[in-house]
């Protein structure tokens, strides 16, 4: 498979080798003097594999290859330096460089090298194509309406340079999302540069998103660019944005709104021409209440809300997203196509999916894993928790009766009504009112998700709880719930309803 190199450094020697590899071999290859240069070429080309010298004008090599490390994670890098220090070579590989060679490099020493890569790419490639399901831009499996409904608001906002807020618990493809919104942009070409601000220390933050001169602080011993830098002409995508602590929310606010800022230890305003779009599983409007987060900001950012549901919200994704993601791990492991079997889905179809997406993932790559020589999956290979929450097998029921009926409405339908008759509306109370005291068991008390589990408004289900008189204390309902459920529970109430 011809693959495309780009050589970043001044020695005529290295050159003359690499493009005379190039020719040899059928591989393309372009050669820039600096590592400014490199980000530009990379940022405009596709190159499957970057040669860099250590030692380059400006911003160094090591610098050039946490960028790609960042920036393009599959171009496979190697290093080459005037010395074979052991140190220089481990923060190499830190950087993500596969190889580190001392000069001078042998022509069959490049040659192995590259040929190593080609393989690679090669392989890549084949696993890329194997059996996974067809999906949506930027990987999404999308069948459900609720998440169609925010992916064509996505598509229809991406083209303009507004401004995206996503929100939804964690998991729920907050990412894919946006880069969804960068592939349908007209910042494709250009680079999306992901950061959570969950995930670093506020110290250091400021540092990752506006970078540094050199002699900034102790120990900034050359010049850094930020991820505003990098992502200048593209987007820059803030994961978990409800993290970012208040004087770094201040300085956010000014780049949105004056698309300049300032390095840490300059005082030169840099202007840049980047797309924002934040993402957070935190309830901002909350946030506002409590003071840690900006209203101003929330209003800079709010002005194209995306709000993912999840995974229980969208049952009708499970099935894909799981035959996708299993297909996935399976050619990414080398491991058999796999198939999941039908008992499986009722069991991935009732459990609450706390992790959404991500947890889904989890679990298909454990089952892919246990399996072992397998070729389907079954309901033993499944996490204990998602085990747990199978549904009971529905008891045999009453000829003439549908089959789709609900477990507990068949066990219903299985008693006989007294000759003397029944109180419909007692029957109708008694299950209403198990049904509101389930729900809030299952959800520890939490109103707004047990209204939910009943498809009704939280207002209607207070509603509800007031007129059957059911003590709103959630310690107090679990306990009734659990007396009422030994005493019979559901049916009990309809047997009562009967004998009077």
């Amino acid at each position: 498979m011809a693959i495309r190199i780009l050589f970043v450094g001044d020695d005529e020697s290295i050159k003359k080798q690499l493009l005379h590899l190039s020719t040899v071999c059928k591989y393309q290859s372009e050669c820039v003097t600096s590592a400014e240069a490199a980000i530009e070429l990379l940022n405009h080309k596709a190159f499957e594999m970057l040669v860099t010298d250590l030692a380059l004008p400006g911003m160094s090599g090591l610098d050039l290859l946490a960028f790609c490390q960042r920036q393009h994670p599959t171009l496979i890098t190697t290093v080459i330096t005037e010395h074979g220090a052991i140190d220089t070579a481990v923060n190499a590989m830190k950087r993500g460089a596969a190889d580190v060679f001392t000069k001078p490099v042998s022509l069959e020493t490049l040659k192995d090298s590259i040929q190593a890569v080609a393989e690679r790419t090669a392989n890549r490639a084949a696993s890329a194509s194997s059996a996974a399901p067809p999906a949506g831009p930027a990987g999404l499996v999308v069948h459900s309406q609720k998440m169609r409904k925010q992916l064509d608001h996505a598509t229809a906002i991406a083209p303009f340079n507004t401004t995206v807020l996503i929100t939804g618990e964690s998991g729920t493809g907050k990412e894919l999302i946006a880069r969804a919104i960068h592939e349908h942009s007209p910042r494709r070409q250009r680079p999306f540069v992901a950061l959570n601000c969950a995930a670093i220390p506020d110290q250091l933050l400021e540092d990752e998103l506006f970078g540094h001169v050199k002699g900034a602080f102790t120990g900034a011993q050359q010049a850094r660019e930020g991820r505003f830098e990098f992502a200048d002409g593209g987007t820059l995508f803030l994961d978990e944005i409800g993290e970012m602590s208040l004087p770094l929310q201040a300085k956010l606010l000014r780049v949105l709104q004056e698309r300049e800022f300032e390095k840490l230890g300059s005082s030169r305003s840099i202007k840049v021409d980047v797309r924002i779009i934040a993402a957070t599983s935190a309830d901002l409007e909350q946030k506002i209440k409590d003071g840690s987060f900006r209203l101003d900001l929330y209003y800079r950012l709010n002005v194209m809300h995306l709000r993912l549901p999840p995974l229980r919200e969208r049952p009708e994704d499970i099935r894909p997203l799981a035959e996708r993601l299993l297909a996935r791990f399976c050619a990414d492991a080398g491991l058999p196509s796999k198939q999941i079997a039908e008992e499986v889905w009722p069991v991935l179809a009732s459990y609450h999916w706390p992790g959404n997406v991500r947890q889904l993932q989890n679990a298909m790559e454990r089952a892919a894993a246990l399996s072992g020589a397998a070729m389907t999956i079954q309901v033993t290979d499944l996490p204990e928790e998602i085990r747990e929450s199978a549904p009971e097998s529905a008891p045999d029921l009453p000829p003439g009766l549908p089959s789709n009926l609900p477990i507990d409405s068949a066990m219903l339908m299985r008693q006989e009504i007294p000759v003397e008759g029944v109180s419909l509306d007692a029957v109708v109370t008694n299950i209403e009112r198990e049904l509101l005291l389930r729900s809030l068991s299952q959800t520890g008390g939490n109103k707004m998700q047990a209204a939910k589990l009943l498809k009704m408004k939280r207002t209607t289900f207070v509603e509800k709880l007031k007129r059957l008189q059911i003590d709103d204390s959630g310690e107090l309902v679990v306990a009734d719930f659990a007396t009422g459920m030994s005493e019979g529970g559901m049916f009990s109430g309809f047997a009562s309803a009967t004998a009077q």
